[in-house]
C-alpha cells in the first residue's frame, strides 16, 4: 500500500505547498500523487518530477477544473481502498478537501 497525495496545481504547474505534502507523505512510505483537473497534462508531468513521487494518477475532467471539494473528495475516497493514508497540502483547498474525504470514509 502507500500514501495518496492530492496535488494542488493550476493545470500547468504544481503549487509549492504540494512539495511539502509529498515530503511529509514520503516519511510514511511509497507516494502516489493524484492530479485532478481539466487539461492538467502539464501539472501531471510536473508532479512526476517531484522527488519522492513513485506514481502519478491523473483525473482529467471538467468537473475537476476548479478543484471544488464537492467534486474532488468523492474521487479521492473512491481511490483510498488501495492506500493506507491520504495527505493534502495545508492550503485552503487542502483543508476543505481533507475533512470531506474523511467523512466519506468515516474516519478521523
Amino acid at each position: 500500500m502507500g500514501t495518496l497525495v492530492w496535488v494542488e496545481h493550476d493545470n500547468v504547474s504544481v503549487k509549492d505547498a504540494t512539495l511539502a505534502a509529498v515530503t511529509a507523505a514520503a516519511a510514511l512510505g511509497e507516494v502516489t500523487a493524484l492530479v485532478a483537473g481539466s487539461g492538467c497534462d502539464g501539472a501531471a508531468a510536473a508532479a512526476a518530477q517531484i522527488e519522492g513521487v513513485g506514481k502519478v494518477l491523473k483525473a482529467d475532467a471538467a468537473a475537476y477544473g476548479q478543484a471544488l471539494a464537492e467534486n474532488i473528495a468523492p474521487l479521492i475516497a473512491g481511490l483510498m481502498a488501495g492506500y493506507d493514508a491520504f495527505v493534502a497540502p495545508a492550503t485552503s483547498n487542502g483543508k476543505n478537501i481533507a475533512p470531506r474525504v474523511a467523512a466519506l470514509l468515516d474516519v478521523m
